[in-house]
């Protein structure tokens, strides 16, 4: 795989991870939902994504990718778990929310299945899908 294309799936890595930041806050400061602790836990790992995907992609340093993987692969876990308590009724094996404020309400919900924790597994998802050549045969 050639650098340039490498250098273009970093950016869209990039892409991807500043507009699940921007919708996240969007949600959360606009449309004032509440941001539970897996929802929290899932904004650690996608924010700092910004700001090393973004280096990365503008100055062609396709380490940043090798710094990005982790934080993308706990996102996906985080969201894939979020998703779980949400999709099945009961299902909370580890308790990371409050009563107050539970891990499975549900603010949005489209075709039945889709939800901000599912977009969140997604964009995780896609975001390794396209570290994952950057990290392999880098040059120095």
């Amino acid at each position: 795989m050639t650098n340039q294309i490498k250098q273009y799936s970093m950016l869209a890595a990039w892409l991807i991870a500043l507009i699940a930041m921007v919708l996240s806050l969007y949600s959360s400061d606009v449309l004032s939902y509440p941001v539970c602790h897996l929802c929290w836990y899932q904004r650690i790992c996608i924010y700092p994504l910004v700001i090393i995907l973004g280096i990365g992609a503008f100055t062609n340093d396709l380490r940043a990718a090798v710094y990005g993987l982790p934080l993308s692969i706990i996102g996906a876990l985080f969201a894939f778990y979020q998703y779980l308590e949400q999709m099945i009724p009961g299902f909370a094996p580890i308790q990371f929310c409050t009563a107050a404020l539970t891990c499975s309400t549900i603010h949005f919900r489209f075709w039945g299945f889709i939800t901000y924790p599912f977009l969140s597994f997604i964009a995780c998802l896609v975001i390794t899908a396209c570290l994952i050549p950057c990290c392999r045969n880098r040059s120095h």
